[in-house]
């Protein structure tokens, strides 16, 4: 089988080229190129909206999320860190209670 191979190469190089190969190289980096930049204009567009999808889907589940697991006075910041502070190790450190 590879004898077949080298003769169908050996038949295709022997008959002349019916068009010319000198800015073959130059014109597929050019559709690259063009293909790359249409490639990454879409691709930001894309990945702003799914950011922003991200944020507002996230935003509307920690709404609905507070309103019916916790009453509002406990959904401070403060009162979270508030309730472990004595265990944190610079408080431990010093000798806090």
């Amino acid at each position: 089988m590879t004898d077949r191979v080298d003769e169908l190469l050996e038949r295709l190089r022997s008959r002349p080229a019916d068009h010319s190969l000198d800015r073959l190289e130059a014109g597929v980096w050019s559709r690259i190129e063009g293909a790359r930049e249409v490639s990454f204009g879409r691709t930001l567009q894309v990945q702003l909206a799914v950011t922003c999808g991200a944020l507002l889907l996230g935003l509307a589940i920690a709404k609905f999320a507070a309103v019916s697991a916790m009453p509002e006075p406990l959904m401070s910041e403060i009162v979270v860190l508030s309730d472990d502070s004595v265990l944190a190790p610079s408080v431990r450190l010093a000798g806090g209670t």
